[in-house]
């Protein structure tokens, strides 16, 4: 290898070098091969518990991103021609060593062409977020397509519910500053959001991203860091936790919530609002902590019917939910995200925060709250957010 390649080859594995100590959230697998007349010889770093593995000949060695970037040097001098592909999620880089010189290019992950989009359930009207081209190692993992690459008939409406979803927080991303986003999914479930909404932070918009879900739950937590440990995930965490006394980490940058059942929703939101989080986007679930509770003696002739009682309860406590958060200064906006023949669970509760609380919309809470005789959890979340929650720097 002449000199001038020499200087390039090492300028291009400083790129590389610099992924491989930021981006090892995001990092698939390095691989290498040597050529010396018919005979190669391939070398491969993966990523095991947080150390990158180098395998070569054989043998296998813990290594540090300095190790890896000096391996292939060192052996790209011995060989007639060396070629290292350097893949992370969303990305692929390629260093090519030979007699006519060193040379990169970055690409794209290669993806099967999607054989769904005619399906007469898919929507043909709008380009979906997360496409089933680009995404199939995800949707094949979270259940929504087949092994051989096709949406299973009865999680069509599922796939058409969370790209609705991420069509409609989109732009909450698309403008938001941080060096990194921190998102915390409440109440996470079988954590379909989570992930979703990993893929599309950081595969579509290309961002730095961390992604928290919480759940009560063990076996889904358990199921879920499986998961995230078989897509390579490296940035995603899963914790049990009680979101009653979970405290939120530092810089949040969103807090979401799909179908959180009932109380939970509420228990999202007040996370939200103790980590003072910049945006929240929450769809409620099934609504009972207020049906036994609101009584206004001149609804019930139009109440006396349980479903129209249900129903209004519905409405009563999603909309004190909205007006909560303007109280604690958010500015709200609801939505119906999805069609309510898929379910009539579909509103979509989305807020930024402001900075301040709104003095005038905390006084027709509290208006509403009086005149209905109503307590909710949500309530009781702020409540307690003063006295109850204790972070570290409190102690210091």
């Amino acid at each position: 290898m002449q000199k001038g390649d020499q200087k390039k080859l090492n300028l291009l594995l400083t790129g590389i070098r610099a992924r491989l100590e930021q981006n090892k959230d995001y990092f698939g697998v390095v691989k290498c091969t040597f050529v010396a007349g018919k005979k190669k010889f391939p070398a491969s770093i993966s990523l095991s518990d947080g150390n990158y593995i180098l395998k070569f000949q054989g043998v296998s060695n813990t290594v540090s991103p300095n190790e890896i970037t000096d391996f292939f040097a060192k052996q790209a001098e011995q060989y007639e021609q060396s070629e290292l592909v350097y893949e992370e999620r969303g990305a692929v880089i390629t260093i090519t060593c030979n007699a006519k010189g060193v040379n990169m290019k970055q690409s794209e992950p290669k993806t099967t062409p999607n054989k769904t989009v005619n399906n007469p359930l898919l929507s043909n009207d709008r380009e979906y977020c997360i496409r089933v081209d680009k995404a199939s190692e995800l949707l094949k993992e979270i259940g929504i397509l087949t092994a051989e690459g096709k949406i299973k008939n009865d999680m069509i409406r599922k796939y058409n519910q969370i790209d609705h979803y991420v069509e409609l927080v989109a732009p909450m991303f698309q403008k938001d500053d941080s060096e990194e986003i921190l998102l915390l999914d409440c109440a996470c479930g079988k954590s379909y959001l989570s992930f979703v909404m990993n893929y599309y932070l950081r595969e579509v918009l290309h961002r730095r991203c961390r992604v928290i879900g919480i759940d009560i739950n063990e076996h889904v937590i358990s199921e879920s860091k499986k998961m995230a440990k078989r897509l390579g995930y490296h940035n995603m965490e899963f914790i049990q936790a009680d979101l009653n006394t979970y405290q939120p980490p530092k810089n949040v940058t969103a807090v979401i919530s799909l179908h959180a059942c009932d109380i939970a929703t509420d228990l999202a939101l007040g996370t939200a609002i103790r980590a003072k989080a910049k945006y929240i986007a929450c769809v409620p679930c099934c609504h009972k902590e207020l049906l036994e509770q609101y009584h206004l003696p001149e609804l019930d002739a139009l109440t006396r019917h349980g479903v129209f009682k249900a129903r209004f309860n519905d409405v009563l406590t999603d909309s004190m939910r909205a007006l909560k958060l303007e109280a604690e200064g958010y500015k709200v906006s609801v939505v119906e995200y999805i069609s309510p023949l898929d379910t009539p669970k579909n509103l979509l509760i989305r807020a930024t925060y402001t900075g301040s609380k709104n003095a005038r919309s905390e006084a027709e809470y509290n208006a509403v709250r009086r005149a209905l005789g109503t307590y909710s959890e949500l309530d009781r979340q702020c409540d307690q957010m003063n006295t109850f929650f204790i972070t570290d720097d409190d102690l210091i």
